[in-house]
């Protein structure tokens, strides 16, 4: 039977061995794994910290429902657009890289509109605009494009926002990839 200092004598020699040959040891590469799972739980976690203390920041009143189910749809790796009245992007998650190929600084004060092109429906986007100036949701599905001008489909629902004295705050786009 082998000691632990044994076993570790075993997978060091295994990795450094590995480590010449340019290939992980299994042990290594498990770890590697756990710990790069283990940082995207964490980020997520972040995330939905940073939404809840926007809801505070902002004051946002909504139903713990409808709340729960932006958490939810977080964790779930949704795509969120936060935009002030005028549609300027504030803030994005994480996902909105994977999504669209922009980090988040490039995102930030621009307007949705620059993920449109030139096969985006303009009925859509017509509609989209009258219920936003109207302060109602809306729900589409809409193609849009990367960054590196790949085009790619996605349902979108845009909630209006208040806080607690009533006024429309904010519009939250909740964006998720579909298959066309």
């Amino acid at each position: 039977m082998l000691t632990s200092e044994s076993y570790v004598e075993l997978v060091n020699r295994g990795y450094s061995q590995t480590r010449q040959e340019g290939s992980r040891a299994y042990p290594v590469a498990c770890y590697e794994i756990f710990m790069l799972s283990r940082a995207q739980q964490r980020a997520k976690q972040r995330e939905v910290m940073l939404f809840r203390q926007l809801t505070e920041i902002f004051d946002w009143t909504m139903p713990r429902r409808q709340r729960n189910g932006y958490v939810k749809k977080l964790e779930a790796g949704f795509t969120f657009i936060l935009t002030d009245l005028s549609k300027t992007i504030l803030w994005t998650s994480q996902s909105f890289l994977s999504m669209t190929g922009y980090a988040h600084g490039e995102a930030i004060g621009r307007s949705p509109s620059m993920l449109q092109g030139p096969d985006t429906d303009p009925n859509e986007v017509a509609r989209i605009r009258a219920s936003l100036d109207r302060a109602n949701p809306v729900k589409v599905s809409l193609l849009n494009y990367r960054k590196n001008g790949e085009a790619y489909a996605c349902r979108i629902a845009i909630d209006p926002l208040y806080n607690s004295q009533g006024e429309l705050t904010h519009f939250l786009a909740v964006e998720s990839e579909i298959s066309y």
